[in-house]
This record gives structure tokens, sequence and C-alpha cells, in this order.
């Protein structure tokens, strides 16, 4: 009877001892390398780390450094399911975990942002974590129903993070966003001219600029762009104060085109310009850093004073007041300026644009003593030239135009319209 009971002790324990053993076998604790199963997904984290930086300049983390774990993930379930950033926690080598680099900033490439997995498909991904320090990180998967760990020490590889280039001089090129952006070395200056801007007269320099959009989509010049003066400053926009062709203004560019512009920047002393690109699509801001020193000698002068028999481009005409004088008195009864002397002088006007136009209305003429003289234009002959009618484009119209006489001395005959960046005057001495 005791032998009996012996036995049957015996037995039990070898069967406490056989399920202790197969117990064993079902680990928790893995490394780089291994595949487990877990909440119905098979699962590999590679060895084949790699070494970056994060970008991102909405992140408080923005420049830290990170290592990337390839995961590879096969569903061997019998429903689609998926592997996101709520069913694992990264622990650091001092044993407290970190806090996740969130899946959308690694959009299409985490493993957590690729989505479900069809039965008996297979994923591949990343798991980006934090570098804090050298040692023994570990990634825990836990759904509350298990807990599987899987433990690596890391020594960081600082030199195989790739180089961003984030700062750039004249003739690189820029991707912002798919669009290539080359600022050419080749500056040339201007003064602005504009009546109607509190910057009239200001120096800008001008930045001959490629656009290649390698998007796939159209695009535009980037909207996230400023210009900063040597004393770190923003500068004010010119692309409304000046020409049209600013690449500011070019518009949109369809996938594969290429477009020429320029960018006019506002010349505040001389120094380092910075022109840079930041906005919420960019993982860096980007600056092409331009040495500004002045030179009064390329800025192009504009001639605004001419003299008779001198032909001016005036609101897309060629007009010379010719320098062949006549006299002549008011003859009108009903004008306040009856028996006034006049003297008339012969203009010809030839419509050098593309479509019909007239005879500048905005004339004014200034006697010796700087006033404004009053307009006898309807006083006198019907051949005033500020009578004409419209011209087409390659005519030609003669014509005269008439002047109080006020004395010896200097005369002003000026062209003002509000469509003109500049007003013309004609200079010219009358002695009797």
């Amino acid at each position: 009877m005791k032998l009996k009971k012996l036995i049957s002790l015996g037995l039990v324990l070898i069967g406490i001892v056989f399920l202790t053993a197969c117990g064993n076998n079902n680990d928790t604790n893995f490394t780089l390398g291994d595949t487990f199963e877990f909440d119905g997904l098979e699962i590999t984290l590679s060895e084949e780390i790699g070494f970056s930086r994060f970008r991102n300049n909405w992140s408080d983390h923005d420049g830290a450094y990170i290592f990337q774990v390839p995961v590879t993930v096969t569903n061997v379930g019998n429903s689609s399911h998926g592997l996101n950033d709520w069913f694992f926690t990264i622990y650091q080598p001092n044993g407290t975990s970190q806090t996740t680099l969130h899946s959308w900033y690694f959009d299409g490439v985490s493993i957590s942002t690729l989505g479900n997995v069809q039965p008996n498909a297979t994923k591949n991904g990343y798991i980006f974590v934090l570098y804090t320090e050298n040692g023994e990180y570990i990634i825990a998967f836990d759904n509350h129903n298990e807990r599987i760990e899987v433990s690596f020490d890391l020594e960081f590889d600082f030199d195989a993070v790739p180089v961003v280039q984030t700062e750039f001089v004249l003739g690189e090129t820029v991707d912002v966003g798919g669009m290539d952006i080359t600022f050419h070395d080749d500056i040339s200056w201007g003064r602005i001219r504009s009546r109607w801007s509190d910057l009239d007269g200001e120096y800008y320099f001008v930045i001959p600029v490629t656009l290649t959009n390698n998007s796939d989509s159209a695009a535009g010049f980037p909207w996230g762009f400023t210009t900063f003066g040597p004393n770190g400053r923003e500068l004010e926009n010119l692309s409304w104060t000046i020409e049209a062709d600013d690449v500011t203004r070019v518009g949109d560019i369809l996938p594969g085109a290429t477009t020429n512009g320029y960018l006019h920047v506002l010349f505040a002393g001389n120094g380092e310009y910075t022109l840079g690109f930041s906005d919420w699509s960019l993982d860096d801001d980007l600056n092409v850093r331009v040495n500004i020193e002045f030179d009064p000698n390329a800025v192009p002068v504009i001639q605004t004073v001419f003299a008779l028999g001198e032909t001016f481009i005036f609101d897309g005409l060629a007009i010379t007041i010719e320098d062949d004088i006549s006299w002549g008195r008011v003859a009108n009864r009903w004008s306040n300026n009856y028996r006034v002397e006049y003297f008339f002088l012969p203009v010809t006007v030839m419509n050098v644009g593309t479509s019909n136009n007239s005879f500048p209305w905005g004339v004014t003429a200034f006697g010796p003593a700087g006033l404004e003289l009053d307009r006898i234009a309807w006083d006198v002959a019907n051949d005033d030239i500020t009578r004409s009618g419209d011209i087409r484009p390659g005519a030609t119209l003669t014509g005269y135009i008439h002047v109080i006489y006020d004395g010896d001395g200097e005369y002003v005959i000026q062209f003002s319209v509000w469509s003109e960046l500049d007003d013309i005057e004609v200079i010219f001495e009358i002695e009797r």
C-alpha cells in the first residue's frame, strides 16, 4: 500500500516538472532578429538598425537623434489586424519609458501608419526610437492579455546619420517640398518707382530665379518665404511694388515644368541677407545666405527730364516736342485769356503700344515762376494735340501744344498719369 502511494506521488512530481519545462518554452523575452507571436501577429524586429536625426519644426524633439528598427509583421490570425502605437512601449537604458515619436511624423513608413494586415499577409515598416544614451533599450509589446519584451544593446553610430543640408548660397538648388529653386548669382540693381508706395525711391537688388516642379501636382513658389536683412529683421515684401515678373507672383506650374523669374529684395545695408523658407510642410527651415555690397554704378539711370527735340516714351507713346517755336494771341473773345499771348510747339506722337491709345490727358505747363499755367487748348485752333482722338498701334499723329507766355525764363511741360511710375518733364528756355 505504501509503495503504491509513493509511486503515485512520484508520477505527480514528474508531471509538475514536465509542465514547468513546457512553460519555459513559452518565452516572453526576445532580442533583435527573433520572431515571436503577439496578438495574432507574427513579428520580427531586425538587427539592421538605421540612424538619423529627427526633423520637424513643430515638435519639441526637433533636432534630436533617433534610430529606426525595421519591423516585419505577418497576420497569422483569422481577421484583419494591425499594430499601432498603443500596443508597444519603449524603455530607455535608465529603465524609464520614453515619449513616443508619434507615428504621423513618419507617415507611410512607420509600422503604425501602414494600416491593418489581412490574414496571411505581411507588411514591413519601422519603429522609431529617440536616442538618449548608449545601453540596453527595451520595446515592450502589451495588450493587457500578454506581454513580450524585445531587448537589445545599442551603441549609437553618429557617423551613420545622414547630413541634411539646410544652408545654401547663390547658385545652389533648394528643394522645398518638391519645388527645386535655384537662386542665381547674377545680381542686378534697381530703384523703386511707385508713387503709391512709401518705399518710392528706395534701392533694391534683383536675383534671377529658376523654378522646377518635381512634385506630382501643380504648384507655385512656396508661400512660407521671408527675406531678412543684415540686422536680422524681416524685410518688406516688394512683389506687388515692382515689376510683375517677381518670382513669387508667377502662379502654379505643372509637374515637370520649369519657369524663370526674379526675386526683388529691398536693400537694407551691406552685409548678409537671408532668404528663408519655413512652413508646416517642411522638416527644417531652409536658408539661402547672400552677401550683398551696394553697387551704385549698377543701378540703371532712368531719364525723366528731356529737352525740346528729344524723344521719350510715356504711356506707350513715343513723343517728341520739337524746338520750333511760333507765337500767337488768344482770339476767343469768350475766353478769360482773351488777347493773352501764347507760343506753340510742334508735337509728333507715335503709338508704340499694342492697343489704341491717345495723347496723355495728364499734361501740365508751368511758367518761369513755377506756377501752373491755364490750359488754352479750347481757346486756340483745333490742331492742339491734347484734343486729338485715338491713335492705332504703329500710327503717327502730329499737332501742336499751346502754352501761355508768362515772361522769359524756364518752362516745364510735365507728363503725369497714375499708370506711369515716373513723371516726365520737358524743360526749355524762352526768350523774346
